[in-house]
């Protein structure tokens, strides 16, 4: 956990949220212009913000009403606010959804629980019955200070737990929750199909035109370059299987782009790029298709929350540890075998690729490149067969 403050004056916009904050003042307690973060955020803050924030150091112990620290449940008495600070990507939210559900099964209703995350990931959490405040990160001082306990998940990493752990079940074991006796961990997001407006007429019109054709969403785009896959080793199976209609999402940042990659698929793939400003827009799209082909990466999840069938593509992690308690998702794995590693090595994030795409030459990881488009064609053709057919479509 950390404690940053303004130089000077300040207007920003973080994580999505926009702040203005002071700098401060020895004579006034002006606590509401400290802001709290975790480890990883307060890093990449300096990082972006560079020369406008300081770190103020605290001794939490001499700061009067600072909530409890907890490092288990079993430490928070019923009827307390319980403030949990959460950081990460869209696929770490979503296998923490399960743990608000056994946090509120635990604490029962006297107790309430806020969750502090990064703005823009904000949709993930909107609906979820178990919240009862969800704020973004950073937090103000003053609002910190009203909490009584705090859990904050950054400052604890087991790496080993974290390679060899489903991430519902890492989070679990870090609280000291036996992971064995929870029974539902398959994460779930409430979602109203037509909550981007926009997208929801569009798709529509798109289903009216193409009444026999399932629409599947394809992403081969990931967090981290260590997943990213080439662009044709999902859009290759537009040119083998012209009865499914493929959807691509990019970040609207990258519409321009990925028009020039689709342009020699004409109406096989749709576009829906320039509409996606924001997660929200990206779920909205996700909710109203009928599948989703992926990399490892965010979308997987978030299908699975969203009751979606998919297929993912696994390299460096272990697909069957990622949807170990998912009802509707399917992982092709590589099994590659290389100079310097054998997959999965367990690695999900790389910043200068891994050691073996170093070695090549490429920038994409060998493990998934090792991975035959035929294959992942072969797959698609059982994953079609076996799950869209039940919604009447043939093949």
């Amino acid at each position: 956990m950390r404690f940053l403050a303004a130089k000077q004056p300040l207007k920003a916009n973080i994580f999505g949220q926009d702040f203005r904050l002071m700098n401060l003042d020895p004579g006034i307690e002006n606590l509401e212009d400290i802001l709290v973060t975790d480890d990883f955020s307060a890093s990449e803050l300096f990082s972006r913000h560079q020369g406008l924030l300081l770190e103020v150091k605290f001794d939490i112990h001499n700061i009067n009403g600072f909530p409890r620290i907890v490092n288990k449940l079993s430490d928070i008495k019923s009827g307390g606010r319980i403030l949990i600070i959460r950081n990460g990507g869209i696929g770490d939210h979503i296998m923490f959804l399960p743990i608000l559900g056994v946090f509120r099964e635990m604490l029962l209703e006297k107790s309430e629980i806020w969750l502090s995350t990064q703005k823009e990931k904000h949709s993930i959490f909107s609906n979820n019955r178990n919240i009862n405040k969800l704020y973004s990160m950073p937090l103000r001082l003053d609002t910190v200070l009203e909490a009584d306990y705090l859990i904050d998940f950054s400052g604890r990493i087991d790496s080993y737990e974290f390679t060899h752990l489903n991430m519902t079940d890492y989070f679990l074991n870090l609280l000291e929750i036996d992971y064995n006796k929870v029974k539902n961990k398959t994460p779930k997001i409430k979602w109203d199909r037509r909550k981007s407006h926009k997208i929801f007429e569009s798709f529509n019109a798109v289903r009216k035109a193409n009444a026999n054709k399932p629409t599947v969403l394809l992403n081969w785009k990931a967090s981290n370059r260590l997943r990213d896959l080439p662009p044709d080793k999902l859009l290759s199976l537009a040119e083998n299987f012209e009865n499914v209609l493929f959807v691509v999402a990019q970040p609207k940042k990258a519409a321009e782009d990925t028009a020039r990659l689709l342009k020699g698929y004409g109406s096989h793939v749709l576009d829906f790029s320039p509409y996606m400003d924001s997660l929200e827009d990206y779920i909205t799209i996700t909710a109203n298709c009928d599948a989703i082909v992926s990399t490892d990466t965010g979308t997987s999840h978030l299908a699975e929350a969203l009751g979606k069938p998919s297929l993912t593509i696994y390299g460096p992690i272990d697909g069957n540890l990622r949807i170990f308690y998912y009802n509707k998702a399917f992982a092709i794995t590589a099994e590659y075998l290389g100079k310097t590693c054998q997959s999965p090595c367990g690695l999900s994030k790389c910043d200068g690729g891994c050691r073996e795409a170093i070695l090549m030459g490429t920038s994409y990881s060998p493990c998934l490149l090792s991975i035959p488009n035929e294959i992942i064609h072969q797959h698609f053709k059982k994953f079609c067969d076996k799950i869209l057919k039940i919604s009447g479509y043939r093949f």
